[in-house]
């Protein structure tokens, strides 16, 4: 879950005082000066199944929301990382394994049903194990393993794991990295069909 953040009352481009205007049927803060608008609050989150023969790498989570919940592993995308590059790190940090993206097989949207809440979308990958020893970060992961289908669905797993996991074991592609497509931004990825 993802926590609101309180709306702008001044541009954070300009610092002049904000007002409300409706832009696509919808109310938004502009900003008259620079034009400025605040779309709104997102966050974006990663998570990657990682296999390893038969078996799949689960992490049980250490704090709420979902303490005690076996899930794949992964987190939040920090501004100015790209996705891959984010479950990367994540999942190094979470247990000390070194992966590679292969696709996207699955994403995950929640608009936010509550003022107390951001609009929240995950990103699902299939992943490349490459090698490591398995640790936990004790901040974040209580337990960790490479756990059969078999034993994951005797675990208290999270449905959206549970489903990618059994997704991810039938032949898919998904979306891959296309890095032959001239993009804007020095830092921008195209993930496509191929």
């Amino acid at each position: 879950m993802s926590l609101y953040t309180a709306p702008f009352v001044y541009c954070p481009m300009c610092a002049h005082p904000l007002q409300e205007s409706i832009i696509d049927h919808q109310p938004r803060s502009k900003c008259p000066q620079c034009s400025y608008v605040d779309w709104g609050s997102y966050s974006l989150g990663v998570g990657g199944v990682v296999w390893n023969g038969e078996k799949i790498l689960l992490v049980q989570r250490a704090y709420n929301p979902g303490k005690g919940v076996w899930t794949i592993p992964g987190g939040y995308v920090n501004q100015g990382e790209s996705i891959g590059t984010a479950i990367v790190r994540e999942i190094l940090e979470e247990t000390g394994i070194h992966t590679k993206p292969l696709s996207i097989i699955a994403v995950r949207d929640r608009p936010s049903d509550s003022p107390s809440q951001k609009h929240d979308t995950y990103i699902i990958f299939q992943m490349s194990l490459l090698g490591g020893i398995l640790h936990a970060q004790p901040e974040e992961v209580s337990n960790l393993g490479f756990f059969s289908l078999a034993e994951c669905k005797n675990l208290q797993i999270a449905s959206l794991t549970l489903s990618v996991i059994e997704a991810s074991r039938t032949f898919s592609q998904g979306l891959v990295l296309n890095t032959t497509v001239n993009l804007i931004g020095t830092s921008s990825t195209l993930y496509q069909i191929k």
